[in-house]
């Protein structure tokens, strides 16, 4: 099999999962996961972080990471611009993974505020990962004003409820032409490896690892998952039949 590695936004990645940073008991078990989940992309909230603190996040990572800063906790456009712009001026990076939550109890996307949102952060020239709800219009929508990644859930966020919408998924990877990431709902690495059976360029989780008994074995069921979900989806499985 041919070198299968991610390009987003002209850079190449080997990894496919994308790991978040949040609720994990310490900084040494957070290390430990990252490492052991061969991850090189990590998300942050910048609204979360104290960067003026002596000892402060970045100092206490072991290995170097491309960092995904997240807009976690804005509800408006005007706040997540203002996060997105902060993100920018002090991580030095035009990547963005826009959230915008429109009620605080299952942290839903707002899709109408989102697809406002983009249009004004490209005009800004972010690099825009979009986490929207699984509804393929809204996704075939934000890939055409130029979203880098489209990102949508499966259950809500923390849910860890897996796939709810097996179908939906299916018409969005048929629609959409560019990177397709899974973001928010997996639970179990049989989600994750589902997901990429079906085709998706990536998977994105937190809480899955973080929240788990064992989040340094878990983060390593996470990887081997999302490369056995790539390998059978690159292999071309057989047609169902009856007989």
């Amino acid at each position: 099999m041919k070198k299968d590695s991610l390009v987003i936004d002209g850079k190449h990645f080997n990894s496919r999962l994308i790991m978040g940073t949040a609720l994990y008991p310490n900084m040494d078990v957070l290390n430990k996961s990252l490492e052991i989940s061969h991850s090189e992309i990590v998300t942050i909230s910048i609204r979360r972080l104290n960067v003026t603190k002596k000892d402060h996040f970045f100092e206490q990572i072991n290995k170097k990471y491309t960092f995904l800063p997240n807009t976690a906790g804005c509800f408006t456009q005007k706040e997540a611009i203002l996060t997105a712009e902060l993100s920018r001026e002090s991580l030095e990076t035009d990547w963005i993974k826009l959230e915008l939550i429109g009620e605080d109890e299952m942290l839903l996307p707002d899709p109408i505020e989102l697809f406002s949102t983009c249009e004004e952060l490209k005009k800004k020239k972010f690099k825009i990962f979009a986490y929207c709800s699984d509804d393929p219009i809204l996704c075939k929508r934000l890939e055409e004003i130029g979203c880098e990644v489209i990102m949508p859930l499966i259950a809500p966020i923390g849910s860890g409820l897996g796939i709810r919408n097996e179908h939906n998924l299916q018409i969005i990877r048929e629609m959409c032409a560019g990177l397709i990431f899974v973001d928010a709902g997996i639970g179990l690495p049989s989600d994750a490896c589902k997901i990429m059976e079906l085709g998706f360029d990536g998977v994105l989780l937190n809480s899955s690892v973080a929240r788990s008994m064992d989040p340094i074995n878990m983060a390593d069921a996470m990887r081997l998952a999302v490369v056995s979900g790539r390998k059978s989806f690159l292999s071309g499985a057989i047609e169902k039949t009856k007989k």
